[in-house]
């Protein structure tokens, strides 16, 4: 392979056999030369390696390499440490790509020099419900340069902001110096990396321009009724976002004093955190939990970022809740 890519896309692929040829379909309809494709085939046990053999002629610029199943962010590290383009992104498999969707991302983050450049995208229910535009086009408008923070906190502010890589490319060379990856094994991964990445980020654009669809499937494990032991999992995953977005605030101070938000955003999370144990039915394992939530310091962390009398209100009224259970 010679010379550098424009774009790199790193695709975190694991038994994607019933999406991976519409995905890779998409992808040769953006019609770009400069494109790098970067396969990491994460121990998929169905025929995924066969149809990404299949598509390796495609494309001039094709990477794939095999490894144990490790989860998505597992994958996608192992992309980032190989991929050369000048941009990255982070697509998933079974999510529709509209062709110019990375060609209008590359003009702008090229002409503006951007460390990050942002379109929208469009919620699609496989049960029947109307689609949706993923950020309401009157809550957030496109922007022109801004810096991170300042992008951030609009965002956030917003209260309809989803923390997503897939509607991103980012500045490789940016994402080298500050040394960022993925967690590996936490679901939600999103929401740290795109924090840190905003705080840090020094020039970012968004376009309120539609280039993705969101396939929101009904049977998903994210969108079904959850049992005991699910509900745990989630309350533990989010246990372990709130201390990451903690760090994340106490390494950036400066940028933090900017961007508020980032102390409501812990409180918001944390009360999804109380959502799920307030559901879980078993007793025990209701206690198991809480006390958990106290003794790694959830709580205090959750009070101590409320802002506003709603977020304090509502917590304030769990309280008591939550000490009930682990009497």
């Amino acid at each position: 392979m010679s010379g550098t890519p424009q774009l790199s896309l790193v695709i975190a692929v694991y038994n994607g056999e019933n999406f991976l040829s519409a995905f890779f379909d998409s992808i040769k309809r953006q019609n770009l030369s400069g494109l790098e494709l970067v396969v990491v085939n994460d121990g998929s046990t169905d025929n995924s390696a066969q149809i990404i053999a299949r598509y390796a002629s495609e494309f001039e610029h094709y990477q794939v390499i095999d490894q144990a199943n490790g989860g998505v962010s597992a994958a996608r590290n192992t992309g980032l440490a190989v991929a050369r383009g000048e941009y990255v992104a982070f697509p998933d498999i079974d999510d529709v790509i509209y062709p110019g969707m990375y060609p209008r991302l590359l003009d702008i983050a090229l002409a503006g020099q951007l460390d990050v450049a942002t379109c929208n995208g469009t919620y699609i229910y496989d049960d029947g419900r109307p689609s949706k535009k993923i950020f309401p086009s009157d809550k957030l408008a496109s922007t022109g340069i801004l810096d991170g923070p300042t992008w951030l906190q609009m965002a956030l502010t917003s209260r309809k902001f989803l923390h997503v890589t897939w509607l991103n490319i980012y500045r490789h060379e940016f994402i080298k110096a500050q040394g960022f990856t993925f967690e590996h094994g936490l679901r939600h991964q999103d929401i740290p990396w795109t924090t840190e990445v905003l705080l840090t980020a020094k020039r970012v654009q968004y376009i309120d321009e539609v280039f993705y669809d969101y396939l929101i499937h009904s049977a998903s494990v994210s969108h079904t009724p959850g049992t005991d032991d699910t509900r745990m999992r989630s309350a533990r995953h989010y246990m372990k976002i709130l201390e990451m977005l903690d760090a994340i605030n106490k390494r950036y101070p400066e940028q933090v004093k900017r961007v508020p938000a980032c102390h409501w955003q812990i409180a918001k999370e944390g009360l999804g955190i109380l959502h799920s144990i307030n559901n879980i039915e078993d007793s025990a394992k209701k206690r198991e939990i809480t006390r958990e939530l106290f003794a790694r310091g959830i709580w205090s962390m959750i009070w101590n970022n409320a802002r506003g009398l709603r977020q304090r209100w509502r917590l304030g009224r769990r309280y008591f809740r939550l000490k009930k259970y682990v009497k």
